[in-house]
């Protein structure tokens, strides 16, 4: 209001001096008013313009309610009797579906399984079903958003994360689902569960544990089988004893030689048993001939320590030792752990740093905390320098991957994992890099992503590599992993990779990164690095390799892209089986080869239990107060969505602000003022 009556004086002052108050002009006084009336506006506007003001509006929209489709796309729905519909007319009719919700509501489609994504078609290529990243992805997008129900369509198979119906009863949106796939259960043998090390020294057992199951198999008889490349080791039979029925049973197999070892768990076939690809189960191990000796030194103990003992697995023998223990020869351990040593107090550093002194090949993996005496740290390596900041409370830090990070590949689930893992304890530092650090982790404190590393690695000027954790607690990852994942797949690649690097040669030439299991669905991915004499990277030569499978002797022969100035290799799939490769390349009258070996993996998770769960359906429904249907009902969901009184559109009310300046009008309105006031003053001989 102060800004309308400033412009209006202002408008009233300049035509006054030049109407009112100026004796030269001689107007009739009809006339003066006129051009009174126009300076004043002219001028007034003007001045309003200055104060840039703005025009408040409100609108009313009409916004109707959003319903959320989520289809189920894993593989479970076509390795049933009904897979041909499934893939055929399904498809057809949930269009259907959707078009005729589309006429009142405003419809979002998803997919999920492995992930949520947008919908685009159902290919049921997913080996998992995860409901609670579905369920919890849509919480999270649409909150606070008018959503009148998710249709989730699914069979009920959940075989990731944890039970949906656990924690759905606070869900925010009622939930109407769609039971899909065979809910008949035949008579069905098949395998649940198969727990074993990826990794076994030779000539030596290791166990083997498995969980059978049957469904309508009382009084049958399960006759159960493990071969090892192809031959029978074990061989037991286990009466089934009622419909619902479950064994876990303990095996303990010969290592025997080196090399990777195809392990297969079959269960014989039971009559009028419609679905027998869930009978088998096959995996691969790698025996390996070596065991590498670890050396834990840490000021006390702390579950850290055993974390990490029980994810480097039986090819490594650990020892641990404490506090003022004394120090055993180091040339006798290919990698030193040194959790919070140096620390405040420690009586035989001096020990400790001329044994590092002598011993300048063996790799260190630091692991920083609270009780680490950080000017003894600065003085027993010259790779990181600490100060302790003069704040000293203890900060939770999170871990975040380093998209820059490439001294060897990490598998996209271990990074987002990561990304995810609880935060460590660490007291307030300053840090400054005296060697070029490869970045693994980077810091986020209060979600402020930092440029300090969490987890680095680098060689110093004598050539030792290390690793650099600041931080304790990693036996939390590990444990949230297990809570999140059902297993320590992610923890333990993020930990053995770490530690597999500081155990290679330094200085190698010419290096091959891959996994040493893929699963048959996933893309297998080669990188490799090749070093000239003088120890810089290049990808001038061409690089080629042959990749022979062990049991067909099938051959497969690609060549390398290049990328940056390393090589690059993307193989869409190859068969499940245990495979040799050689690649070579040659550059300046050198030939560089390397040799490895990796396995190919059948995943089966969806085809372990076919049987559609409609009890999991119906619960879903009636904890979110919604609605169960079968496939055959899928005509009857938009009336039940239309007779579901909660599902209204809502009024909203929009306030926009629009700034007077930029109105276009307002220009010709004042040139208007001005050029009638011109006209005027003209016609009567003022100008």
């Amino acid at each position: 209001m102060w800004m309308v009556i400033t412009a209006i004086i202002t408008g009233l002052c300049y035509a006054s001096l030049l109407y009112l108050f100026n004796k030269s002009q001689h107007y009739g006084k009809t006339l003066a008013t006129i051009l009174f009336i126009l300076r004043t506006a002219a001028v007034g506007i003007l001045i309003m313009l200055f104060f840039n003001p703005y025009i408040k509006k409100k609108n009313t929209k009409i916004e109707p309610a959003t319903i959320i489709i989520a289809q189920d796309n894993s593989n479970s729905l076509t390795l049933t009797k009904d897979s041909i519909f499934y893939k055929e007319k399904y498809p057809l009719i949930l269009d259907t579906l959707i078009n005729d919700l589309e006429e009142n509501y405003i419809v979002d489609k998803y997919l999920f399984g492995n992930e949520v994504k947008e919908f685009t078609v159902i290919d049921y290529k997913d080996y998992y079903t995860d409901f609670h990243e579905v369920l919890n992805d849509i919480k999270k997008k649409y909150y606070k958003k008018n959503v009148g129900a998710v249709v989730l369509l699914s069979d009920g198979i959940c075989n990731k994360s944890y039970l949906p119906e656990q924690n759905v009863e606070s869900y925010p949106f009622p939930i109407y689902t769609v039971t899909l796939g065979d809910t008949v259960s035949y008579p069905d043998f098949y395998i649940k569960d198969v727990f074993y090390n990826k990794t076994t020294p030779s000539n030596t057992t290791f166990p083997l544990r498995i969980t059978a199951n049957a469904n309508n198999c009382r009084n049958k008889q399960m006759k159960i089988k493990i071969l090892v490349n192809n031959d029978i080791v074990e061989e037991t039979d286990i009466q089934v004893n009622s419909n619902r029925f479950s064994r876990t049973l303990d095996f303990n197999i010969n290592s025997e030689n080196e090399g990777i070892k195809q392990i297969d768990v079959k269960i014989e076939t039971v009559e009028n048993e419609h679905i027998t690809n869930n009978n088998n189960k096959r995996f691969f191990i790698e025996v390996i001939n070596k065991q590498y000796k670890v050396l834990f030194y840490a000021k006390s103990p702390h579950p850290d320590l055993g974390s990490l003992k029980n994810i480097l697995g039986d090819h490594f023998e650990v020892e641990t030792i404490f506090n003022d223990d004394e120090i055993p020869d180091l040339k006798d351990y290919d990698i030193l752990f040194l959790h919070q040593i140096p620390y405040y107090g420690m009586n035989n550093y001096e020990y400790l740093k001329e044994k590092l002194g002598k011993n300048k090949n063996i790799p260190i993996f630091y692991i920083v905390g609270e009780s680490t005496d950080f000017k003894l740290f600065n003085d027993l390596q010259n790779s990181m320098q600490i100060t302790q900041s003069a704040v000293k409370s203890i900060l939770d830090i999170k871990p975040h991957y380093n998209q820059n990070f490439g001294l060897f590949t990490i598998n996209n689930e271990v990074i987002e994992a990561a990304n995810t893992f609880p935060p460590l304890s660490l007291p307030h530092l300053d840090f400054s890099l005296s060697s070029n650090h490869d970045m693994l982790l980077q810091m986020s404190i209060n979600d402020v992503l930092t440029q300090a590393p969490l987890l680095s690695f680098t060689t110093d000027n004598e050539g030792r590599k290390s690793a650099y954790l600041l931080g304790t607690g990693i036996w939390r990852w590990k444990l949230y992993n297990y809570y999140k994942e059902k297993s320590h797949d992610n923890f333990e690649e993020l930990i053995t990779k770490s530690v597999k690097y500081l155990l290679t040669e330094k200085d190698k030439e010419f290096i091959i990164n891959y996994k040493e299991n893929y699963f048959n669905n996933e893309p297998i991915i080669f990188t490799a690095d090749l070093k000239n004499p003088s120890q810089e990277l290049t990808n001038v030569p061409d690089l080629e390799i042959k990749i022979i499978n062990r049991h067909t002797k099938d051959i497969y022969e690609y060549n390398f892209s290049k990328k940056d100035k390393s090589y690059y290799l993307n193989i869409n799939n190859l068969p499940e089986g245990i495979y040799n490769f050689m690649a070579k390349a040659e550059h300046g009258g050198k030939k560089y080869l390397e040799n490895g070996n990796f396995s190919v993996i059948n995943i089966g998770a969806e085809a372990q239990d076919l049987v559609a769960d409609a009890h999991r359906m119906r619960l879903l429904a009636s904890l979110t107060e919604g609605k169960n249907f079968s496939i055959d009902e899928l005509d009857k969901i938009v009336e039940a969505l239309e007779n579901d009184e909660s599902i209204t559109s809502i009024m909203r009310e929009e306030t926009n602000y629009k700034d007077l300046i930029n109105i276009k009008s307002i220009f010709f309105v004042i040139l208007s003022l001005v050029t009638i006031e011109w006209i005027l003053r003209k016609m009567f001989g003022a100008y």
